[in-house]
């Protein structure tokens, strides 16, 4: 995956098409109104996410976003969708990160949410970012307990995925936790494998 190359006109484009700065939460996360993960985003069909190098790509860089879907965090994948991912990228780049390829995370509660952990795919191109964005759904849940499960996300990262930066150049990516609240303290091995099936 993220073969594609991020194009702030044609995203600034579709987004005007699409109407994303004036639409409500429910009428760009289509996932909301069925309310379940989407089948793509599974954990258990999720067993290994890569980020590979290409000829448009030489020198990918691996980024996680783990976003907080919970309670008053489902603001946030709406302003990603607005404004904040385009303005993000942009700034990589500009920053000198030439090839970003990045991968969504959504993260809940295990011990009270039906959906703790959704997963995306490594992606470059601004068409293939917004798609795995907006079929998040935004749980909205969360308990009233010592925090949410943000240990799923750097589970996640540290035994689900494969990437060049590292396997060709010793490079490690980066995993930035979008959230309000404590990480668990703890993460079961049980709870694991209930989410990540014979992947755990």
């Amino acid at each position: 995956m993220g073969y594609g190359s991020y194009s702030s006109h044609e995203r600034s484009v579709r987004s005007d098409s699409l109407g994303y700065k004036s639409k409500s939460v429910d009428e760009i996360f289509a996932q909301n109104k069925v309310r379940r993960i989407h089948e793509s985003m599974e954990p258990a069909k999720a067993l290994l996410r890569e980020c590979r190098d290409s000829v448009n790509h030489p020198n990918t860089v691996p980024i996680i976003i783990a976003l907080d879907v919970t309670g008053s965090m489902g603001n946030i994948p709406h302003h990603m969708v607005k404004e904040g991912l385009p303005h993000m990228v942009d700034s990589m780049i500009e920053n000198g990160v030439k090839s970003p390829s990045i991968l969504f995370l959504a993260i809940g509660d295990h011990q009270c949410d039906n959906a703790p952990l959704q997963v995306g795919q490594f992606e470059s191109g601004d068409l293939e970012l917004d798609n795995w964005l907006t079929r998040t759904w935004i749980e909205g849940r969360g308990g009233a307990n010592e925090g949410e499960s943000y240990l799923l996300a750097w589970y996640f990262a540290a035994h689900h995925t494969s990437i060049d930066s590292f396997e060709k150049r010793g490079k490690k990516g980066f995993l930035f936790t979008i959230g309000d609240e404590p990480s668990l303290r703890n993460l079961p091995a049980n709870v694991i494998t209930e989410i990540m099936g014979d992947g755990a």
